[in-house]
This record gives C-alpha cells, structure tokens and sequence, in this order.
C-alpha cells in the first residue's frame, strides 16, 4: 500500500479585483511616457535605454522587462499615435457628410490633435526615419492613407462645383497637410488660441482659399 499522502488542497487563484490596474500595463506605459519625453527632449539617437532606465529609477537592463529594444519604444509611440489618428480619421471617412464637410472635420480635428499631442505629433513627424525600412513603410502606409482621402474629397468637391475647379487638387492636398502637420512646432498650450481654436482657424483660411465663392 502506498504511504504517500493525498495532494494538500491548493489556494483558490487570486482574481484581479474588476478595474484594478495591471501593475505592469501601467508601468509599461510609463516606460513609454518617459521615453517619449526623452525621446522629444534630447532626441532619439542621444538617448539610451540605461538613460530611460534611470529616470525611471530601474537598474540597469531592468527597462528589457517591458520593452525589447528602443526601436520598439519608438516605433509603439508612433504607432499610438497611430491608432489614436486612426480612430477619427475611420469615423469621418465612414461618414455620409458631404466631402467638403468631411475635409472641415478632419482638418480641425488633426489640428487639434497635432497640438494637444505636442511630445508624440513631434516623435511621429520627425523621429519616424529612425525607425526599420518595414517599419517606415507602416507608417508612409497611413499617411498615404490620409492623402489619398483629401485628393478624393477635394476632386469630388470639384466635381460638384463646391471647390473652384482651377486649384490643383494634389498641390492643394500637400498644402493642407503641411499646414495642418506644422502646429508641433509652434503650437504652445500656454498661448492665447486652445488647441481646437487653431483647428477652427485653419479651417477658415483653408476652406476660404478652395471654396467657390
């Protein structure tokens, strides 16, 4: 006859208490908030992991646990930013407004984005080359994405007589986003326009110059 002893009953396992914050999600996140903010301060190239890791008040090689490299770090910054774009950017396409109602959404939308998102709309626009030659056609992908909408909405607004037919709808297209895509550089919280008002400007001197009058 066996002596051995029947398995003790083991401990119910701990649940998650409903809404409680994953204690390493949350720590991840700050991991991306610091080296965002590095990132936007020093650069990307001029910052190093062992940096982040002391600001952080981690030992060295103790940021690994959240992130694999600091391409990583940047490419899921820019790729939050991303999916934040994406979220209205589907919204108005999607949309049954008129083109020109769309373009007026997405212009004072993204204004406002680019401006509220100072540290991220600077990473996205201006460290995004540092990135894997897969990575950067991810995000040319989007941006290409993004384009191809406005030319559409502005030929279709040609077509309809609400734009003036003798603009070039692709010079018009890259003179939007230029303008729309340069708040990062000089759009300050503290300033005396909020970030939506710049948005409801642009979209007046914008429309104001295609717009048949």
């Amino acid at each position: 006859m066996s002596s051995a002893q029947p398995d003790a009953p083991r401990p119910p396992a701990r649940r998650r208490s409903p809404g409680r914050p994953d204690r390493r999600a949350a720590r991840r996140e700050q991991v991306l908030d610091t080296a965002a903010r590095m990132f936007f301060e020093r650069g990307y190239e001029a910052t190093t992991t062992t940096e982040i890791g002391a600001e952080l008040g981690l030992l060295k090689g103790s940021v690994y646990y959240y992130i694999s490299s600091k391409e990583d770090l940047l490419y899921e910054i820019v790729e939050q930013y991303h999916r934040d774009t994406r979220e209205y950017f589907d919204r108005i396409e999607a949309s049954d407004a008129p083109p020109l109602d769309k373009l007026r959404e997405l212009i004072a939308t993204e204004t406002a984005h680019t401006a509220t998102n100072l540290t991220r709309s600077s990473l996205f626009y201006t460290e995004w080359r540092s990135l894997s030659e897969e990575r950067q056609r991810t995000i040319v992908a989007e941006r290409t994405r993004h384009e191809d909408a406005v030319l559409r909405w502005i030929r279709e607004a040609q077509a309809t007589g609400a734009v003036r037919a003798d603009l070039d709808a692709k010079v018009a297209t890259y003179a939007i986003f230029g303008m729309v895509n340069s708040a990062y550089r000089w759009f300050r919280p503290e300033g005396r326009l909020s970030a939506d008002e710049i948005g409801r400007e642009f979209c007046e001197l914008i429309l104001g110059g295609l717009e048949t009058r």
